[in-house]
């Protein structure tokens, strides 16, 4: 202000300092710097060479802080932001597409990247600060992770229409039939494989794994195509079993369920952009 006033009273009122104030205040810049910044020539204030330069420095930088309480502000309103999202398969291909497109209808500024895989890579990657939030239907072992219910999703056997229990007429079975038919299971760190395996242990249920695939997609391939039966999401298989290319059994007396949930670091700070997802996310579940 001194700079473009050339006056020291008139910066000072500008500024609501008094003229001392303002005078004193240049002594200790020019102090801490070793250099004159004015020269004083008939009552008017002169930017020395050294002064002309740290006053464009100076405009930059003023500049820069106007931007950046801009720019916090934006984030504060939720205009701006960025999201990292982690999600096990079975969401991150069926549920977590919709959920973001839902998600920037609203916040269209909002950058956002997400990472597919099994429920122990996206533990794994929030306790490693690389996620923001997790999305996962698997079982979470750590006590470092917070953990929300957002939905029940059920497992569904499936086999192909040409399977000899379809062809019977079988639409459930009993425990003891799983044994000796071919099961096709996720590979190990798969929410899926981890609750499937728990659920069939607790019942006593004799099974033997026959292939381990790591995509939905692969295994719902091979079950039409009669090489096993698998467990599978609901959310995965809905169309091809309404349209007669997969279909679905029981298992008498064990459903086999279990809860899509969001996942954080518990000492992770959460802004209001990342709450309105939250929020957003409970809201369509229910």
């Amino acid at each position: 202000m001194v700079a473009e006033l050339g006056n020291v009273t008139e910066a000072g009122r500008q500024l609501y300092m008094t003229q001392p104030a303002v005078s004193q205040t240049i002594a200790d810049l020019e102090d801490s710097l070793g250099l004159k910044l004015f020269d004083r020539i008939n009552r008017k204030m002169h930017l020395t060479f050294a002064g002309e330069v740290l006053y464009k420095y100076s405009k930059k930088i003023l500049s820069l802080v106007e931007e950046a309480e801009a720019h916090m502000l934006e984030i504060t309103n939720n205009r701006i932001g960025r999201l990292r999202l982690g999600a096990s398969t079975t969401i991150g291909i069926y549920l977590l597409p919709m959920l973001v497109g839902q998600f920037k209808q609203q916040y269209h500024a909002i950058q956002s990247t997400f990472v597919i895989d099994n429920t122990c890579i996206v533990e794994e990657m929030l306790l490693d600060n690389k996620l923001d939030i997790g999305f996962v239907e698997g079982l979470v072992h750590s006590s470092e992770i917070v953990v929300q219910k957002v939905k029940d999703d059920e497992l569904w056997l499936i086999c192909s229409p040409r399977h000899h229990w379809i062809t019977a007429g079988k639409t459930i079975i009993a425990p003891e039939e799983i044994e000796g038919q071919a099961l096709i299971l996720r590979e190990q760190g798969s929410g899926t494989r981890e609750v499937v395996e728990k659920v069939l242990q607790e019942h006593g249920v004799d099974y033997h794994p026959w292939h381990v695939l790591n995509n939905t997609e692969a295994i719902k391939r091979a079950v039409m195509e009669d090489m096993g039966i698998a467990f599978v999401s609901q959310l995965a298989v809905k169309e091809e079993i309404d349209c007669g290319r997969l279909a679905k059994v029981k298992i008498k007396g064990i459903p086999i369920s279990r809860e899509f949930r969001l996942i954080w670091h518990k000492d992770k700070y959460h802004t209001p952009l990342l709450n309105s997802f939250i929020d957003l996310t409970m809201r369509l579940a229910e």
